[in-house]
């Protein structure tokens, strides 16, 4: 990878993904939808040849059409294209652990527009590379991440019920990054699930890890809802231990 086109640089995923490109020397452009108009199909493939991209990463929300059309680009042009789609394609009354192979059964809008998604992005380019991810943690407790996720929960109540039972599927953000470099270096076509939670940390168990490593002082009652494994796994894709983060 020399130059590659990342979307979704305005969220909250993609300034991570372009950090860690960056460490590896690898130039970074941008797309920017306001001078990029996404259903004009021409323009796009005008500037992916204009900056030399060898590579997308595609980590924007936007219709199924402008996947479709990043999916074709990249068919046309012989380039890589990595989707990052979410665990939120499994229904969450559905037991797991969820492998690459697990059929998607979600029946809410936004899983059911990320199964969308992933099925244009296939059908437009059947070398498409989709990467699942699951929940995030950010090492602050700025923008939307696990870590501020949990401490709303306590500070709406002044306390947190955690489940012992369920095992959510979650990754440091950074380990996350690192995956999809790996993914998208392997370049072989297929669904990845990223995970994290390999070594099956509860919620409760990951709580308290939080509050222990940053002081929080939090009141955490123990809980057994939900009950289930949520986790996404992938042994072709290790991911760094969420513990090591939190020890």
């Amino acid at each position: 990878m020399k130059n590659v086109l990342v979307t979704g640089l305005n969220g909250r995923l993609a300034p991570y993904l372009k950090e860690a490109l960056e460490r590896k020397e690898v130039n970074v452009v941008p797309f920017d939808r306001t001078v990029i108009n996404i259903e004009d199909r021409t323009a796009q493939v005008r500037y992916l040849k204009n900056h030399n991209i060898d590579s997308i990463f595609h980590l924007a929300t936007g219709p199924e059409k402008w996947v479709a059309i990043l999916a074709s680009i990249a068919k046309e042009l012989g380039i890589a294209f990595l989707f990052t789609s979410t665990e939120s394609v499994f229904e969450p009354s559905s037991e797991g652990p969820f492998t690459p192979d697990r059929k998607p059964d979600a029946t809410s809008e936004y899983g059911c527009y990320k199964i969308a998604c992933e099925n244009s992005a296939l059908e437009a380019n059947p070398d498409t590379i989709i990467a699942r991810l699951g929940w995030q943690m950010f090492d602050t407790f700025e923008a939307d991440n696990l870590l501020t996720h949990v401490r709303d929960m306590h500070n709406e109540k002044g306390f947190l019920y955690a489940s012992t039972k369920w095992l959510p599927a979650v990754a440091f953000v950074q380990h996350t990054m690192q995956c999809l470099l790996d993914i998208m270096a392997a370049a072989a076509p297929s669904i990845y699930h990223v995970g994290g939670n390999e070594n099956e940390l509860s919620f409760f168990d990951i709580v308290n890890l939080i509050n222990k490593k940053y002081g929080m002082q939090w009141d955490i009652r123990e809980g057994d809802d939900p009950a289930r494994d949520g986790r996404i796994v992938d042994e072709r894709v290790p991911c760094g231990l969420l513990s090591e983060v939190l020890k």
